[in-house]
């Protein structure tokens, strides 16, 4: 954000320098005045990170409205591991929470690793998973979708959990013949109403299940690491969301390409994501990098989102920028947040 977008916000708020140092204030515990944020309007000082988080969020925010949710979907996917899909996943959901969206995270991935990192331990898990309440089985038609859909401590945003149970399913989803690619989209048809927004986070592989969240999405966001293997990866992956566009939702369509775990300071990292932009860029739109940085690798241990743990985190820029190309998409951000 900038100081002329920092400006603007204020000036479509209706507020004084004055007014918004004190909503500044009463949003970080600061004591910040009108001098320091005249100086960050005209560029002479940056926004501290977590002021930065929290405004970037903010623009994004749409005006209170009674027409019916759209339950947009969006796919978080690459075949290969080690990319940051669950990361980008948990984090995009966060950032479209905190902007007042209605959000469902999908975990679609057997290592579950996205419900925990909401705040369901794994003991949860295990116990949801005997009781026959994780997204396998209402998947596989043994429980109703509306019936294992879990708050989260962000206010805001609900999950569909997920364990190992679900590996299962794609090698029995194939033998259910009448909805073999097209189950997860039938069962998200009844709770999308509730919702603006369905992140589905998944899995590693381009298997049963994540053909039917391809064939489920009305978008799909491609998180590449700054490296060549999976760089390699998104043109496979690619194809596959073509064969899916020609086959079974003819609606999808790409978002974007997030690249990933950055060192500005490698020459590699500095290749790839200049490989990315030469290949894609022209046709895609390529997101704002998420630099690597040692909070993400902390909030993963605790199980927590990265942004909810330090709102100004390295890569919030690149998730606002999603979120609002994800809002503008879908009809439902007329101004748009540059982060890039």
């Amino acid at each position: 954000m900038t100081g002329e977008e920092l400006k603007a916000l204020r000036e479509r708020r209706g507020l004084t320098q004055t007014q918004m140092a004190a909503f500044v204030n009463e949003m970080t515990g600061r004591k910040y005045d009108k001098q320091r944020l005249s100086k960050w309007e005209t560029g002479k000082e940056a926004l501290p990170r977590d002021v930065l988080g929290r405004l970037m969020m903010m623009a994004l925010e749409q005006p209170e409205t009674t027409e019916p949710r759209q339950g947009t979907t969006i796919a978080v996917g690459l075949q290969k591991g080690g990319t940051a899909k669950t990361a980008t996943s948990i984090n995009l959901a966060f950032v479209l929470a905190r902007a007042g969206n209605r959000v469902l995270l999908v975990d679609a991935d057997p290592q579950g690793n996205a419900t925990v990192h909401v705040g369901i331990p794994q003991a949860d898990v295990v116990a949801l998973t005997e009781a026959g309440k994780v997204l396998y089985h209402a998947l596989m038609g043994k429980t109703r979708l509306a019936d294992i859909i879990l708050p989260t401590s962000v206010p805001g945003l609900d999950v569909v959990p997920s364990s190992i149970a679900l590996a299962s399913a794609d090698t029995e989803l194939p033998g259910n013949l009448t909805n073999a690619q097209t189950a997860l989209a039938e069962i998200l048809d009844g709770v999308k109403a509730r919702y603006d927004v369905v992140v589905i986070d998944c899995a590693p592989n381009l298997g049963a299940v994540t053909i039917n969240a391809l064939t489920a999405a009305d978008f799909v966001l491609v998180p590449c690491q700054a490296e060549p293997h999976a760089i390699l990866g998104v043109s496979a992956f690619l194809d596959t969301v073509a064969k899916i566009q020609r086959r079974l939702n003819p609606r999808l369509a790409v978002l974007g390409i997030l690249p990933t775990m950055f060192n500005p300071r490698q020459t590699q990292d500095r290749s790839s994501l200049d490989d990315i932009a030469r290949l894609w860029g022209e046709e895609r739109r390529v997101f704002p990098p998420v630099p690597r940085a040692t909070i993400y690798a902390q909030a993963a241990g605790a199980n927590v989102i990265t942004l909810d743990a330090d709102i100004g985190a390295p890569g919030v820029e690149s998730y606002v920028a999603i979120a609002a190309a994800l809002l503008r998409a879908s009809g439902r951000l007329p101004e748009v947040v540059d982060a890039a």
